[in-house]
């Protein structure tokens, strides 16, 4: 039997906040947009929960901000450094309407694809896509549900393992370095509104509220210490023996060109940053908002020039941070270099707060 046809404007694969950000900004300037979605929603991913401040402006231009802030969630107003000698420095976050803070992925993603859904998006969710080809200036894409779907601009927002991009032959070579364990357990009494970012002997601890009852605790390590990791884990918050975890890798990779001919890369398909830094989501949401634009004009106006601007925003969004991205990495890889550095920044402060004002942008 023939497949059953439907022509879009925006075809998106992936649903998470690049790609649903992306749907819900093209539908609402008027695209007809579709979203593939591999899982079904809603469901747990490994992150480390946190809303960046500077995703709030995203999330108010998604008109958002009560149904967000309505979702159970932690407050978080300082970060606490922690070395491997256990010497702690604290350096304060925003506070108010800005705050940073912290809500399930499962919660957040899924209320993020109902807002695309709100706007007139047509979502498959529990699907993949099995090939795609260039059709013309457009795309052709045949899904596991046997659908066939046709669309003018292809936005590839299916993560780090990027679906789109293996099949364009565009993924590089990934070393799998290190390893990415996240489980929510109960919340220590008095664990306080805070992250944790904690130095550990073969690799690193993130902790932060998700909620008044559970905390999501990540652990970061080189395959050959996770077990250490989980061990150390077990101790110190008292977690069963059959603890279970959530998995991701590889945690950075060659960052991918954000543009080729009408097919737009957005978050960890195009470029994965060190977990360290907590901005995972604003990158993901911001480059959804600009591939939106870039497809509009690449369909209302034909410009060649679309890709560029896109290429060019999407640079500058990350421009004068990735080098705080480089020392997080070489401090998370080597914590032998990166404790002895946190000792140095103990007697001089406003270095770890510089660090902090570049990530949430004050």
């Amino acid at each position: 039997m023939p497949m059953a046809q439907a022509i879009y404007d925006v075809a998106i694969v992936g649903g998470g906040p690049a790609g649903s950000s992306c749907a819900g900004f093209c539908a609402a300037s008027g695209l007809r947009t579709i979203v593939v979605e591999r899982e079904e929603f809603p469901r747990e991913k490994v992150c480390g929960d946190c809303l960046n401040p500077q995703c709030w402006p995203i999330i108010r231009r998604l008109q958002l901000e009560d149904r967000v802030r309505t979702l159970p969630h932690g407050v978080l107003d300082q970060v606490e450094f922690i070395s491997l000698r256990g010497r702690k420095l604290c350096v304060e976050l925003p506070r108010g309407e800005n705050a940073e803070i912290a809500v399930k992925r499962s919660l957040f993603d899924a209320l993020l694809l109902d807002r695309a859904r709100e706007l007139g998006v047509d979502v498959h969710d529990g699907t993949t896509v099995t090939t795609l080809e260039k059709n013309g200036r457009g795309w052709k894409l045949a899904t596991s549900k046997g659908n066939e779907i046709r669309a003018m601009v292809l936005v590839a927002a299916d993560g780090r393992n990027s679906t789109v991009a293996r099949l364009m032959n565009l993924l590089p070579r990934i070393a799998k370095e290190r390893i990415a364990l996240q489980a929510h357990i109960p919340l220590p009494r008095q664990f306080g509104n805070r992250i944790v970012l904690e130095w550990l002997r073969g690799g690193y601890s993130g902790q932060a509220p998700a909620n008044d009852r559970e905390l999501n605790l990540c652990l970061v390590g080189r395959p050959g210490s996770v077990s250490a990791l989980q061990d150390w884990a077990k101790k110190r918050f008292g977690l069963p023996a059959g603890q279970a975890w959530r998995s991701i890798t590889p945690l950075t990779r060659t960052a991918l060109a954000p543009a080729h001919d009408n097919l737009l890369l957005v978050g960890d398909a195009a470029r994965v940053v060190e977990p360290f830094t907590g901005e995972g989501i604003f990158y993901a949401m911001r480059s959804g908002e600009i591939a939106a634009a870039a497809a509009a004009k690449l369909i209302r106006e034909k410009s060649s020039g679309a890709e560029r601007e896109y290429a060019r925003l999407h640079a500058a969004m990350y421009r004068g941070r990735l080098w705080i991205n480089v020392l997080a990495r070489l401090a998370v890889i080597s914590p032998d270099i990166g404790s002895p550095l946190f000792e140095i920044a103990r007697f001089h402060p406003a270095l770890l707060r510089l660090l902090t004002r570049k990530i949430v942008n004050l």
